[in-house]
């Protein structure tokens, strides 16, 4: 049986998250900039393939400290929702500059955008930290484990490809500095809201 408040809740939480500034964004954006629509398409393709290897080793991790028991999985989404924190607000404090951000990563975008993506996917460690730590907030959207897990990785494969899409058409057509800051403080914010909410239900769960 599905839980279908929490599926909205991964639901909103993945849009939050994807929306905000980080490598593989600023990676999209610059490809798409610097050489259309077309090319940020691929990079979005190579950064989904090398989310899929992480979110794998993610979830194989995750399966181990199940099996051992669901107090130490409740452990780590207590930890999570730390590291959920301080995510969003290095996200609110952080200032982008689309123009700069292109022109710094210019060397990083080549013809062949699909490894582009996928090497700039790949070379993030601190995402497969990133995967422990949010997927246990949600591994209950199933009664069974495995359900959740395929569940929550297909949601991750729509919203990604989507999301960073639109991405790739709007920064083609425009480069705005004052929209990209707009869309990261407030993902930041509501990420933000996320985080203490989980701390605080983790906390009721673990310690009252």
């Amino acid at each position: 049986m599905i839980d279908y408040s929490l599926l909205v809740a991964y639901f909103l939480a993945i849009l939050l998250f994807l929306g905000t500034p980080g490598p593989v964004t600023v990676l999209v954006v610059s490809a798409s900039v610097k050489s259309g629509f077309k090319a940020g398409l691929a990079t979005v393709a190579g950064t989904n393939i090398a989310s899929l290897v992480l979110i794998a080793i993610s979830f194989i991790i995750l399966q181990g400290v199940f099996s051992v028991s669901e107090t130490a999985m409740l452990w780590l989404s207590f930890l999570g929702a730390f590291y959920l924190i301080y995510f969003s607000i290095t996200i609110i404090k952080d200032k982008i500059d689309i123009q700069q951000t292109v022109q710094e990563n210019s060397s990083l975008v080549t013809k062949n955008h699909f490894k582009d993506g996928f090497l700039i996917g790949i070379s993030n460690p601190k995402d497969i930290i990133f995967f422990i730590a949010f997927f246990p907030l949600f591994l209950e959207v199933s009664s069974d484990i495995y359900s959740s897990m395929l569940i929550l990785t297909l949601v991750w494969i729509l919203l990604d490809y989507s999301l960073l899409s639109i991405y790739c058409f709007i920064f083609s057509k425009v480069s705005s500095n004052r929209v990209a800051n707009i869309i990261g403080r407030v993902s930041g914010t509501i990420l933000l809201l996320i985080g203490i909410y989980v701390l605080w239900e983790t906390s009721r769960r673990l310690f009252l």
